[in-house]
């Protein structure tokens, strides 16, 4: 169900984003649609805003929901608002220090008149949605944790929803930026709110935060994990995410748009593989508190076994269809090489079964061991496009990037990912027989 839901609220935020972006561009001009996109481009950050401290919780949750421990969850539930509230709190007044010292015009490049007197307005508005949404996202996370993602999912699509009613009743009522930005920042922010009130006061208001229950050794801990999933996302986003600027710097702008059209072509297939197993995630974490090790195996082989096949047939199909694809999606200048192609066809299989595996370690909170990993691979596979891409062109960045994860990532994996399913074995094994001894004791006790 969260899978479903999850994908199903991903293809209307893709497609509510189709809608408003050509209606958007004709009301503001180029210009101050630029700005509009700037500012957006804030929402990359959005998984680093919060320090990794919402992953902390989601493992939190997910360890007490597999106790069976309510009071653990709400201590967890209570300490990371909290310390979420603190960082908005925090962010919100840094900002609005900083604010009067920073010329936003020139800082976008604005030359227009009506830009320029928009541009500060439009990016307060935005960073106060922003900041407002990081404590409220508290009810994703516990409800990821509670396994229980598509309500997270259906809350998103209303959402989107939210979002688009308010950009086009903005742009009929002839309204100016700052305004498009709170109905594109807070539609959803809207969203999320309504989304806590109805989970905390009436479907679970069992866990509703309580400030007597937050706890400095709940804290500690989903802060000291939440810092090693910062570090994690921080990693993997510079070593993913430098392709395009290697481009740009090694074979010149021009040759940027040769790369990324199938780089994005071939990133579509990521997105149900993402979606079918991001609720693995606290499934991991609960199975293990429970010490179901069978469990833990039998789905880890499945879910690879799935995402290799499904990565494997997908890739294919768009290989062949690729040219086609782009001619209808692009047009004819762009031609991307058969090379090129097929390199990101191998990389999109070896990154789906990085990510299952990924999704594993996440929910076991092993963290630091994807950290090491991640860096040891990061530093390798910069190094390796950039002497690629001197050698080969853009062809040969897809390529360095495969090599370097066979080289350096798989290796790691062989060898730590049984050791640790070993020792679960082991652990899971002496979670059993102090149940068995537990219910035991209680039955001696009832006679």
């Amino acid at each position: 169900m969260s899978g479903a839901t999850g994908l199903t609220a991903r293809i209307v935020n893709v497609g509510v984003t189709f809608i408003t972006i050509p209606i958007t561009l004709r009301y503001l001009g180029n210009e101050r649609f630029g700005l509009w996109m700037a500012i957006s481009a804030v929402l990359a950050m959005a998984g680093f805003a919060d320090f990794g401290i919402g992953n902390g919780v989601l493992n939190a949750v997910s360890t007490a929901f597999g106790k069976d421990d309510v009071q653990g969850i709400r201590r967890a539930i209570s300490s990371g608002f909290a310390v979420l509230g603190s960082i908005a709190a925090v962010l919100l007044i840094v900002f609005c220090v900083s604010y009067r010292f920073i010329d936003w015009p020139d800082f976008f490049r604005v030359i227009s008149p009506q830009g320029r007197a928009e541009a500060g307005p439009a990016m307060a508005v935005f960073v106060i949605c922003f900041v407002l949404n990081i404590p409220l996202d508290i009810v994703q996370r516990v409800q990821l944790g509670l396994q229980q993602g598509f309500r997270t999912n259906a809350w998103q699509m209303l959402n989107a929803a939210l979002s688009l009613i308010g950009v086009l009743l903005a742009i009929h009522a002839r309204l100016g930026l700052p305004w498009l930005i709170a109905a594109l920042a807070g539609g959803p922010l809207l969203g999320v709110a309504m989304n806590a009130a109805q989970f905390f006061l009436f479907s679970r208001r069992d866990l509703m935060p309580s400030w007597h229950l937050i706890s400095p050794r709940v804290i500690s801990q989903i802060s000291k994990l939440g810092g090693l999933f910062f570090v994690l996302q921080l990693v993997a986003s510079i070593s993913y995410s430098a392709d395009n600027f290697i481009v740009a710097r090694t074979l010149g702008a021009a040759d940027v748009a040769m790369f990324s059209i199938p780089q994005r072509l071939f990133a579509i297939i990521a997105m149900p593989i993402t979606m079918f197993l991001v609720p693995f995630w606290p499934a991991y974490g609960e199975a293990s508190s429970r010490g179901d090790t069978a469990w833990i195996r039998h789905t880890l082989a499945r879910s690879l076994l799935v995402v290799f096949a499904s990565t494997s047939i997908a890739s294919v199909l768009v290989l062949l269809a690729s040219n086609k694809i782009i001619l209808w999606w692009i047009g004819p200048q762009i031609r991307p090489p058969f090379l090129l192609m097929l390199g990101f066809a191998a990389w999109t299989v070896f990154n789906g079964c990085n990510s299952a595996l990924g999704v594993f370690l996440n929910g076991l909170s092993i963290v630091r061991f994807q950290v090491i990993t991640t860096g040891v691979f990061g530093v390798g596979c910069l190094f390796l496009k950039i002497v690629f891409a001197h050698r080969y062109g853009s062809v040969g960045i897809p390529w360095a990037t495969t090599l370097a994860f066979i080289s350096l990532a798989v290796p790691a994996y062989f060898w730590y990912v049984p050791r640790l399913l070993d020792d679960i074995a082991v652990k899971g094994f002496a979670c059993t027989m102090e149940a068995a001894a537990s219910a035991e004791g209680a039955g001696t006790n009832s006679a």
